[in-house]
């Protein structure tokens, strides 16, 4: 587990999954290179260097997490665990729950090699991504940290969201409604005040993880990354802002979101993370950068949405996987599995695999995962399985689903569930009323429980007998 991004990176080329590139241009050839090898399986981690039109040294990072030995080395878990592996690998280092640990404030750090204020700052001195051919400009910031602190309670959050660049000192940071960031900002511009804020556009990936983690109002992602760690993560204080940045981070936005009634940019339109544009281009507040702080030949952290089968995004499905599973064993026995298929951009499809034990087993499982906090946001299918089936082992869902399930008796529908504007599927009709919902297909591919005992025995060998095998004809 490292301290930085440059650690990040040294121990990913160690383990032989980075993959470096000179000449690559900032307009869209960085994205689609970054595209294609969300296609492949295994693919390494790019590092871009020598851009088009910009020094060595100056250089981007992305497809950061597509692996789950890069995730494991980020997250501290064991490094050959994968899919349900290592959900059960996250649960055991969350069990007892987060035992939070404070930021330490430093006098300096490797952030402030270069400080730029004034004159000095220009945003396009970094190779900043046109990412796609859609998109509506350049984007520094896809995986960053915006760091905000609340003016009332005092605490400091820091969450995740796209950062548009315009001109030398002019961006737009967009908070979607009602997000933790959005409610600070909105504090500051009720008292007729920018809301101060700080950007970082490369960091430590584990910081990133956790600025995506949904954690409660009022609790720090500082304070999390640093249960994550077993350590405090060390800040330093902005040199326009105050507020507390990563001392080790590669490059710091500081300035202030205007009020509304200020200064507007049209911001995107840019791909979400379901895989679509299916958000239109919109006025923002423009966020007027007043400092840029960065080291010595800065690396970007990019993150673009794409629709790739090996995108793993942050890899935050791990942990809500491991999180549901948590709640599902607090009200109910036969849990064995819980898994978020990537490829199912995470929360759309869940796969829940138990041992039934009595009639209506499955329906329970299923509705507690529709209701529950962390999954019922953008959850659109739910797909209940037998506790022979691996959730994280797609081909066996698959037979799951085309051999266990009847679709005259076995697809429930729920109706109004809460959903998103990013939602590619809300029709311009519910756009135009404002109604912002989906539904959600409960699919049980499990044996029918009322002839369980009847149904045909699966062609498999035990498992116990199957390691055995192994063990004596591949292991020894």
């Amino acid at each position: 587990m490292s301290d930085d991004l440059r650690g990040f990176v040294k121990t990913v080329e160690e383990l032989g999954e980075l993959k470096r590139i000179d000449g690559a241009d900032w307009d869209l050839e960085i994205g689609a290179v970054t595209e294609l090898q969300k296609s492949v399986p295994n693919a390494p981690m790019l590092l871009f260097d020598n851009i088009k039109r910009y020094k060595e040294g100056y250089r981007i990072i992305a497809n950061v997490f597509n692996t789950p030995r890069r995730f494991n080395v980020s997250l501290g878990l064991p490094l050959e665990t994968k899919g349900l592996a290592q959900v059960k690998a996250w649960r055991e280092k969350s069990k007892g729950g987060a035992k939070l640990i404070p930021p330490k404030e430093l006098s300096t750090g490797p952030v402030k090699e270069n400080i730029r204020v004034g004159k000095d700052i220009n945003l396009f001195d970094f190779p900043v991504p046109k990412w796609h051919e859609l998109d509506g400009g350049r984007y520094i910031g896809t995986g960053c940290l915006v760091i905000q602190e609340d003016p009332d309670e005092g605490w400091t959050n820091v969450g995740t969201y796209r950062v548009q660049a315009y001109d030398n000192d002019t961006a737009t940071v967009h908070i979607v409604d009602g997000h933790h960031g959005d409610l600070i900002r909105k504090k500051y511009w009720a008292k007729g005040k920018g809301a101060p804020v700080a950007v970082v556009c490369g960091q430590d990936p584990l910081l990133w993880f956790v600025a995506s983690c949904p954690l409660p109002w009022g609790t720090s992602e500082y304070d999390y990354a640093g249960f994550l760690r077993n350590k405090p993560v060390g800040v330093v204080k902005g040199e326009a802002t105050g507020l507390p940045i990563p001392a080790a981070a590669e490059i710091v936005l500081e300035g202030e979101l205007v009020p509304p009634g200020g200064e507007t940019r049209v911001e995107g339109p840019f791909g979400e993370w379901e895989g679509y544009y299916a958000g239109k281009e919109r006025p923002e507040p423009v966020f007027k950068v007043k400092a840029i702080l960065h080291r010595n030949d800065p690396i970007i952290l990019g993150a673009p949405p794409s629709v790739g089968p090996f995108d793993n995004g942050h890899g935050r499905h791990i942990m809500t996987s491991a999180e549901l599973w948590d709640e599902l064993d607090k009200q109910m026995m036969g849990i064995r599995g819980v898994w978020m298929p990537p490829e199912g951009r995470g929360q759309l499809m869940i796969v829940v695999s138990l041992k039934q034990m009595y009639a209506g087993h499955a329906q329970r499982a299923a509705m507690i995962t529709a209701g529950w906090y962390g999954t019922a946001w953008m959850n659109r299918f739910i797909i209940i399985v037998d506790e022979d089936i691996d959730p994280s082992n797609i081909g066996e869902v698959l037979w799951a689903l085309t051999t266990r399930c009847d679709p005259e008796t076995a697809i429930d529908i729920l109706r109004g569930g809460w959903g998103a504007r990013s939602d590619p599927l809300l029709s311009p009709e519910k756009r135009r009323i404002d109604q912002i919902d989906l539904s959600k297909a409960i699919i049980y591919a499990c044996k029918p429980f009322h002839w369980i005992k009847h149904f045909p025995p699966a062609v498999k060998s035990s498992p116990e007998f199957l390691e055995a095998m192994k063990k004596k004809f591949f292991e020894g």
